[in-house]
């Protein structure tokens, strides 16, 4: 094996290359980078397959990292799926890291998250995202795996709000909504890295139908290509191999600011909204305190 490459941070290191290798050899890190447990059960032609490329670009793939050839790549990987096992909970961490280690290293990286997310964030997009959020007559929320939980936590807000909104967790039903947006409606779309089909396939169809598509993602990623306006997250974390956890913290906050904004150009008038809301779950609170009288008013005596 080529002294570049050690059992344990193959995979990190064919993330770091990935943005030297040519297109084709691309599609096979994307492929090798999103699901690297499966590859070594594949031979040559279903990996080439899979990743939509020639045999010959899966070889020069794999001399790119300083193999020779593709039964020593599966080999490699085997290796750095044993050896790395921690890679997967946070890339910063290591075996031999203590409890206190470990605390400071995940604080540390949420904090840092966090922070550069104000720094980088670009006011006048936010607040144009906000106000079309506001406006839009239905609003689709689309993302998958973890990403789908960024939009489930978006309907939840939003809802609250008095908008029309859904967040599903199937894909297929996800581009089936997505094809019954219309003009005045916005599709609001989270992924991590950018570069999810699924996402893709939704974002096409929205915008044939005419909505307006949010994306908040990477800012140099196919996603932000295509969306009509972005709200970039650039985190300095690998999302390709690593668990996405201070990313997924840098979304949450992201749909908190725009849920944020969306009620406050609702204007006073949102709060008996809210208050109904609120209430109309008020039964299934555990308390030993005595229940509050309840005002609630029939949904048709509150102004939308």
């Amino acid at each position: 094996m080529d002294d570049r490459v050690k059992r344990s941070d193959l995979l990190e290191r064919l993330a770091a290359l990935r943005p030297q290798l040519s297109r084709a050899e691309t599609l096979v890190a994307d492929v090798v980078l999103a699901a690297p447990a499966s590859v070594p059960r594949k031979n040559l032609a279903a990996l080439a397959a899979e990743a939509d490329v020639s045999e010959p670009t899966v070889l020069r793939f794999c001399r790119s990292l300083g193999l020779d050839g593709y039964a020593h790549f599966k080999i490699a990987l085997a290796e750095a799926l044993a050896a790395g096992g921690a890679a997967y909970v946070h890339r910063d961490i290591g075996f031999g890291d203590d409890i206190e280690a470990v605390k400071q290293k995940v604080f540390d990286k949420s904090i840092n998250a966090i922070t550069e997310l104000r720094r980088s964030i670009d006011d006048d997009l936010l607040q144009q995202a906000a106000d079309r959020i506001r406006k839009a007559r239905r609003l689709g929320l689309v993302g998958v795996g973890l990403s789908n939980t960024v939009a489930y936590d978006a309907q939840q807000k939003f809802m609250r709000l008095d908008l029309i909104c859904q967040s599903l967790h199937d894909p297929h039903l996800q581009t089936m909504s997505a094809a019954t947006l219309r003009p005045g409606d916005v599709l609001l779309a989270f992924s991590y890295n950018g570069r999810i089909k699924d996402v893709l396939r939704n974002v096409r169809v929205a915008r044939e139908c005419g909505a307006y598509v949010i994306a908040v993602t990477r800012s140099d990623s196919p996603l932000a290509k295509v969306a009509d306006l972005t709200l970039a997250i650039d985190t300095p974390e690998d999302t390709f191999l690593y668990a996405p956890m201070a990313t997924r913290l840098a979304h949450f906050v992201m749909v908190d600011l725009l849920a944020t904004l969306v009620a406050l150009g609702r204007g006073p008038e949102i709060i008996p909204r809210l208050e109904y809301v609120k209430e109309a779950t008020s039964d299934q609170w555990i308390t030993d305190d005595k229940p509050a009288r309840s005002r609630r008013r029939p949904a048709a005596e509150i102004s939308a």
